[in-house]
């Protein structure tokens, strides 16, 4: 036989030697109009949890997402700015060294995208050798920019080739004469571009450099 706790919603009178009870009496742990101990979450609660926790995950993902595309951009434009830079910042250090834009050299002609340079060599305590010249020859293979040097047999300078820049998409040398031996002042434009997420990034430089003692 099962036996069933109960307790007394409401208060007791005494009449007498009697109790009067005013209420009716229930089963202890039920659930009554203010709740009990049976009380839960329902299936429709459950499930609107639920819901609202895959809304905050997808919310918090479209934004790490969207910080990450922007970290990304934000690297590619300081990486192409930095490595234009870099290479005017060679070729005007060139350009001031040079005497004389040279027609040509080795295999290399002076034109829009090859620029030829005749600097006076040096010797190891980096003063000028009378009568003697290295040769800095700068040019565009695919998207790769180069510089070589070609030493006279008495200079210190090595020989060597070194890429100052990559993904280079559009290269320009321009020249204020069209006579390379009267050449005074070599402008350069030099765009490179890089991936940055699902954009591309992109900047175009320009310099103006005068050769030596003009």
């Amino acid at each position: 036989m099962t036996r069933m706790r109960y307790m007394f919603n409401g208060s007791a009178t005494r009449i007498g030697k009697r109790l009067t009870f005013s209420d009716q009496i229930s089963p202890l742990g039920t659930r009554g109009d203010q709740g009990g101990l049976d009380a839960g979450f329902t299936l429709i609660e459950v499930i609107i949890v639920v819901f609202m926790l895959g809304m905050a995950m997808l919310v918090l993902t479209s934004l790490f997402l969207n910080q990450n595309q922007v970290y990304q951009s934000q690297t590619a434009e300081l990486n192409v700015t930095a490595d234009a830079r870099f290479a005017l910042d060679d070729i005007d250090s060139s350009v001031r060294a040079a005497d004389v834009v040279a027609a040509s050299y080795s295999s290399y002609t002076t034109g829009t995208q090859v620029l030829v340079l005749q600097i006076p060599s040096i010797n190891a305590s980096n003063q000028i050798i009378a009568a003697a010249y290295d040769y800095f020859v700068y040019y565009l293979t695919g998207s790769d920019f180069f510089r070589q040097i070609f030493p006279n047999a008495s200079s210190s300078r090595q020989a060597t080739t070194k890429k100052i820049a990559s993904n280079v998409t559009g290269l320009l040398f321009s020249y204020d004469n069209g006579d390379s031996a009267l050449v005074k002042q070599v402008t350069t434009d030099l765009t490179i571009q890089q991936s940055g997420g699902r954009y591309n990034r992109s900047i175009t430089i320009s310099s103006k450099s005068r050769l030596r003692n003009n």
